[in-house]
């Protein structure tokens, strides 16, 4: 009878193959191929010498010890020949398996709610999952070690149980006191493992800000060289130490495995001649049984090593299943309605929305309500932290309100099917990101490519120009990561292309968040008014801490610490004298020194 630990490591074991037969298929076939070819070339190898010895000692006959020693040749080549057709299968088994799984978890992490994506621990679980649950380590490496080992101790086993059944139970004594340190060894590894992840994670960051151009003027200019260079030879010397304490501890174990294998040896080995001596076995099965002997703790070391490492990695097994159970995204479970392929209103209400972040007591936003009509285009200002970036995401969908509700066109958006919700916005995030792929591409993204549509998306934000100079057009890379000819884009040329990006998409919903933040007044003022146009008849929100989007949009509503504490337009609310008033009065000034400069 099973008891529970043993049932759940079983539980896992099915589990983790059904995962991994879910990934690749091909790896169980490559796992089985190497089995058979690791299982069956020793033994034959082992085998095939005793019928040439037999005969030399023997009759002696060289005709048929000639035999022998072409079928132990053919037998040989035919080995190396299945090896080396089998290796491209293999080798391309295993690539595939990797390539399969890092997409799975990088197709996870890319459909990750973004709420859980924030959470610090959700990135550390997913981060033990890819490590530790892998399909290519636990078929071909563990399941296929195991099971080596296991055909090569049954082969072993009815060869050293012809010399006498009490030498099978001598091998096996000393294979358990080498499963033993085994087992020790293991331990020591998993201890050791937490420090090395660590120490890793840490040289790997280093080393990057090291290396990165956009580190470089910082560290020159604050003279960070020797600063940087002691950290990670502080970190470097923890490592050393606790690396020297791990290596001393496997070092004594491996040393009383070693005198184990010895006295193994003598004892077997002695036995073995004085039967050979006494003429109980012929001098071939004296080399089958010194062979076998001597192959049987290699054959056991293979099988409890895999077992010990499936046993281990039982205990991520929970680990995985969380993880991909919070990778789901939980819009497949809510979106039930679907929206037409066009839509002719779209309103949005705020109605009596609060949240805060996940693992955080403060609310960023309090009972905030508020309806921006179809076609309305609405500024959002305040000062730092008042919440209006929160305001966008929940608008998103990257995160869910922790009280109200937010529709459209009274519809709950939480209830709507994400992809036809999405459909309705562009948005341009405050840290946006530029792909290192074409220009083309930055643009136009997945969608379809229109040429018509592309141009006029470059020439609406003011980069045809730009794009013109480019030494392959809207082919050319963004930035030099993968091509040298590729083309760096400065912060205002940045804005401009996701600008572009937005409009390409053509949604009826525009999202802005800091668009100009990057732009002096002078080219500030041109992009606001070629918004004009490409905003017309669009819905539009802003988020700004430039006041310069103000004047253009029908409402204006003024955050304060998560509510709306001024809303009109630019001439009512500059009327009231409040915060809208001395935040546009202070910035004014700014810009007519700008522009006078």
């Amino acid at each position: 009878m099973l008891n529970a630990s043993w049932k759940k490591v079983i539980s896992d074991w099915i589990y983790l193959t059904r995962y991994s037969w879910s990934i690749s298929r091909r790896i169980f076939a490559a796992t089985a191929l190497v089995i058979v070819l690791n299982t069956a070339e020793p033994l034959i190898l082992l085998i095939l010498p005793r019928f040439i010895l037999d005969e030399l000692s023997g009759q002696a006959r060289w005709e048929v010890v000639l035999q022998y020693i072409l079928v132990m040749i053919a037998a040989m080549a035919l080995m190396k020949l299945i090896r080396l057709g089998t290796s491209v299968f293999v080798n391309m088994s295993v690539n595939e398996c990797d390539t399969l799984a890092a997409m799975s978890y990088a197709g996870h992490f890319l459909e990750i709610d973004y709420a859980r994506l924030e959470d610090g621990k959700v990135r550390d679980l997913q981060q033990k999952a890819a490590s530790n649950v892998h399909p290519n380590q636990f078929v071909y490496v563990y399941v296929g070690g195991m099971l080596t080992g296991l055909f090569q101790l049954a082969g072993y086993s009815y060869l050293i149980l012809d010399l006498h059944p009490l030498v099978l139970f001598c091998v096996l004594a000393v294979v358990g006191l080498n499963y033993a340190l085994s087992t020790r060894t293991e331990k020591n590894r998993r201890a050791f493992e937490a420090i090395h992840a660590s120490a890793d994670r840490r040289f790997d960051y280093l080393f990057r800000t090291m290396i990165d151009f956009r580190y470089a003027g910082e560290v020159r200019m604050n003279q960070m060289s020797d600063w940087l260079s002691g950290k990670f030879m502080k970190v470097w010397e923890e490592y050393r130490i606790n690396r020297g304490e791990y290596d001393k501890r496997q070092i004594r174990v491996r040393l009383a495995a070693c005198v184990i294998d010895l006295v193994q040896m003598l004892v077997l080995y002695g036995y073995a001649v004085y039967q050979a001596l006494r003429g109980m076995v012929t001098i071939g099965s004296f080399s089958v049984y010194v062979g076998a002997i001597l192959n049987f703790s290699g054959a056991f070391v293979s099988f409890t090593e895999g077992l010990s490492r499936m046993v281990s990695l039982s205990k991520y097994v929970d680990e995985h299943k969380e993880y991909l159970r919070l990778a789901a995204p939980s819009h497949r479970e809510k979106g039930v309605n679907r929206l037409p392929a066009a839509e002719n209103r779209h309103v949005f209400e705020f109605r009596d929305v609060s949240f805060r972040y996940p693992n955080t007591d403060r609310m960023i936003l309090k009972h905030l309500s508020l309806t921006i009509s179809d076609g309305e285009k609405l500024a959002v200002v305040g000062l730092n932290g008042a919440g209006k970036t929160t305001f966008i995401k929940l608008l998103c969908r990257l995160y869910e309100p922790t009280e109200g509700v937010i529709r459209y066109n009274g519809t709950d958006i939480s209830t709507i099917r994400y992809e036809d919700y999405i459909r309705l916005l562009s948005v341009v995030f405050q840290d946006y990101r530029l792909f290192a792929f074409s220009v083309k591409d930055n643009i136009v993204l997945n969608g379809t490519y229109e040429e018509g549509r592309f141009h006029r998306a470059i020439r609406k934000t003011g980069l045809d120009i730009r794009l013109s100079l480019l030494p392959h057009g809207a082919e050319t890379a963004v930035s030099k990561e993968f091509d040298e000819e590729g083309v760096e884009f400065s912060g205002g040329e940045s804005q401009k292309l996701v600008t572009a990006r937005a409009y390409y998409k053509d949604a009826p919903v525009v999202i802005m968040d800091e668009p100009t933040s990057a732009l002096d007044a002078l080219a500030e003022q041109r992009l606001y008014e070629q918004f004009r146009e490409i905003m017309e008849g669009k819905a539009a929100i802003f988020i700004s801490h430039r006041l310069a989007s103000t004047r253009f949009c029908d409402r204006i509503a003024v955050f304060e610490d998560g509510r709306i504490g001024e809303y009109g337009t630019h001439d009512e609310l500059m009327e009231r004298k409040g915060l809208y008033y001395e935040m546009f009065c202070s910035q004014a000034k700014y810009y007519r020194e700008e522009v006078q400069a």
